[in-house]
């Protein structure tokens, strides 16, 4: 049995936390918004951009991975930033698949605020954006647990993260990298450790959603 390296685990632990919070956060300032307008509006031209959002929950995430390869590589329209092989490249990635993910489940949130209160909102005679606003506090549980599936989300990418991190050590190298590295060179009992200290990152995540979840039934 090889001796783990603790200081390398914190290392990457610390790198999945900070870009699986980073895409988190940039999802749900975009997804929640974007999902609180789709999910108040009848139109039927917001129910093509459902269509498209929900299409987009079953974006592989390799090909998630292949579209920030090819908008970030050299030639590629944001090339010039040289993020491709970068912390902020993986952010990206992730960010492509929590957000889409966040409004789906943001709207889905709306549609569960009883028809009584959407009614006495929008009988109140307030302005749009202040109806809009009442009644996504009145769903602000369900749009949470959308923020927390998002978040596992962007925890577990691998895939996506390889392609435009390229699991460079000590710079961009994740917890799924690092543990299909370690799987592909013979090392089980760190990518073990690894797999460890991620299902117990997904377990908190899971945790906080039972909280939320509880939080909205009482």
């Amino acid at each position: 049995m090889t001796d783990v390296p603790w200081s390398e685990v914190a290392s990457i632990s610390l790198l999945t936390l900070r870009v699986t919070l980073t895409a988190t956060c940039l999802g749900t300032l975009v997804g929640v918004p974007i999902g609180a307008a789709l999910g108040l509006r009848a139109k039927p031209s917001a129910s093509l951009f459902r269509i498209v959002l929900y299409t987009l929950y079953s974006l592989p995430p390799v090909i998630a991975g292949l579209f920030g390869y090819i908008l970030l590589r050299r030639d590629g329209w944001l090339g010039s930033f040289h993020l491709l092989f970068t912390p902020a490249a993986i952010v990206i990635v992730e960010f492509f698949l929590t957000a889409p993910l966040i409004a789906g489940l943001t709207i889905a949130a709306l549609t569960e605020v009883p028809r009584s209160v959407r009614e006495a909102v929008l009988a109140s005679g307030a302005g749009p954006a202040r109806r809009q606003w009442t009644l996504v506090k009145e769903a602000r549980f369900g749009i949470v647990a959308a923020i927390m599936v998002g978040m596992g989300r962007s925890l577990a990418e691998v895939a996506g993260a390889l392609l435009v991190g390229g699991n460079v050590r000590g710079e961009t190298r994740t917890l799924g990298t690092a543990i299909l590295q370690e799987i592909s060179q013979g090392d089980f009992d760190f990518a073990l450790t690894l797999g460890y200290v991620l299902l117990a990152l997904a377990f908190v995540s899971v945790l906080a959603l039972a909280w939320v979840q509880s939080r909205n039934a009482g």
